[in-house]
């Protein structure tokens, strides 16, 4: 952050309205059980991209018992087929620079602070990142589904849900204020529980994270509806609903992008569900000074880099495979593919409502 204005005597004041600033660190998606780790994920290679392989097996489909006729040789074979999903490496940094002659007038080291900030300004990059594969897979499962008159709630993508729309084509609300007299907890719950239904496969999660917006946080808490013990995971003290089952992220940023406008998103998902690891730079932090910057005052700049796979369960990279991607990138449909054939090979669970 270059400052060449002849103001210099506001640095040290900016500075410390800096230090004094409501940081929300702890609260990022990235600080979550959401990510998690999956060991067959890694850097190898010299491509933008990488290759996660494994096999695929299924139930056999007969049902053959063993008897004593010698040249009787049915067996209940698995089906086993090679399957690949495709991930795709980031690699970005942040920078900090400094007039020397700005801390001799301002007596304040402003690279000190901005390089104790390196770390902050990562996370909350990374949780921005997270966000963008969270729109391009809710972008993804949603697909051509239109929003009709009346629709009827359904599962949308195999692997989403949509809430259905009233008779002015607007989308129904995954949860809604009661009006008169208070409604029922059961009754209030009854489209989330839907959801999981369609969703969880034939085995349901010890618990689920529900991504929300804070409007529709707010509606849960008008309707009292909230667990009275908070669930404390990570940097999280979690918000929970149905004594603990779902443990709720409040998600300030809208995750429409590419939907239809009335379309709002909240994701359901298992712990694991989207994988992250670290790239190690082979130079993670440089500094470089040009000293006849400033007619001979010199200028010092730090360079943090780093790079991570991140990459959320069940998809395979569709996007670009000769460059780092932009979050636009991550955003979008046409960066993903759904490999999934089943539940089980799933975290992220898109719930469309308005």
């Amino acid at each position: 952050m270059a400052v060449i204005s002849s103001n210099f005597n506001n640095i040290a004041r900016a500075i410390s309205a800096y230090e004094q600033a409501g940081r929300a660190d702890a609260a990022l998606l990235t600080s979550t059980a959401l990510v998690g780790s999956d060991a067959r994920i890694n850097d190898s290679g010299e491509n933008y991209t990488g290759t996660l392989r494994w096999l695929d097996f299924s139930d056999p489909t007969t049902f053959h018992k063993q008897d004593e006729t010698a040249g009787n040789t049915n067996l209940n074979e698995m089906a086993v087929s090679n399957k690949s999903a495709v991930y795709i490496k980031n690699i970005d940094h942040i920078a900090a620079q400094e007039m020397s002659v700005q801390k001799l007038i301002s007596k304040v080291d402003g690279l000190a602070y901005l390089g104790s900030q390196f770390a902050s300004v990562r996370a909350r990059r990374e949780d921005l990142q997270l966000r963008s594969i969270l729109n391009g897979v809710a972008d993804k499962i949603f697909g051509a589904t239109a929003i009709g008159t009346s629709d009827a709630p359904t599962k949308v993508g195999t692997f989403g849900f949509y809430t259905g729309s009233n008779a002015s084509d607007v989308p129904n609300p995954l949860f809604a204020n009661s009006t008169g007299a208070s409604q029922s907890r059961s009754t209030f719950f009854d489209t989330l529980l839907d959801a999981i239904t369609e969703i969880k496969g034939e085995f349901e999660e010890p618990f689920y994270y529900l991504v929300v917006t804070t409007a529709t946080y707010n509606i849960m808490r008008k309707e009292n509806v909230l667990d009275v013990a908070p669930v404390v995971d990570g940097n999280f003290n979690f918000s929970t609903i149905l004594g603990g089952k779902i443990r709720l992220i409040i998600n300030n940023q809208s995750l429409t992008a590419n939907l239809p406008a009335t379309i709002k998103v909240s994701f359901l998902a298992k712990a694991g569900a989207v994988h992250y690891s670290d790239i190690a730079q082979v130079n993670p932090t440089a500094i470089e000074r040009n000293e006849l910057a400033g007619n001979g005052g010199g200028l010092v700049t730090v360079l943090s880099r780093w790079g991570n796979i991140m990459h959320p369960k069940g998809f395979s990279w569709a996007g670009s495979a000769t460059a780092y991607p932009a979050n636009a990138d991550l955003a979008t449909a046409a960066g993903w593919t759904v490999h999934a054939t089943n539940v089980n090979q799933i975290g992220l669970f898109p719930i469309y409502h308005g």
